[in-house]
């Protein structure tokens, strides 16, 4: 794998995309062009066809990955909770109705240190959640 660009410049924020496309029809996919990055929270893979929830300091927005246009999507797949990446695409809304960004166009930032805890538990013990103030505040979103 490639070391890691020096600098990724990023044209739109997670909560920016919410706020401008909201008003998208299901199923609908603009010509927008956009860049966006942060840290990966969510990863669902279907086959061929992959979902992941990506963070940044503004909110999340989710990344939706087909393999016919995705370039390296067995990597993408293989991406780890809490790498932090840059994606290029173009802004759609998903039939279900999520504004998300279907990837054209992707690299590792960098890669996470340490595994996040479970998406459905989280961080259950009290003493770990004050201990590890930052793990809460990544991953329990009542916290921030």
């Amino acid at each position: 794998m490639a070391d890691p660009p020096f600098r990724f410049e990023r044209t739109w924020d997670a909560a920016s995309l919410q706020r401008d496309f909201a008003n998208l029809e299901p199923g609908e996919e603009t010509p927008v062009a956009v860049t966006v990055a942060g840290r990966i929270m969510l990863r669902r893979v279907q086959g061929k066809l992959a979902f992941a929830t990506l963070a940044d300091s503004s909110g999340r927005v989710q990344l939706f990955a087909p393999a016919d246009s995705t370039p390296r999507f067995e990597e993408f797949c293989e991406l780890h909770l809490g790498d932090w990446v840059g994606v290029e695409g173009n802004v759609m809304k998903t039939r279900r109705g999520e504004v998300s960004v279907k990837v054209s166009g992707w690299v590792l930032l960098a890669h996470a240190r340490r595994a996040f805890p479970d998406k459905w538990h989280g961080l259950t013990d009290v003493d770990t959640r004050y201990r590890q103030r930052y793990v809460d505040l990544w991953v329990t979103e009542d916290a921030q």
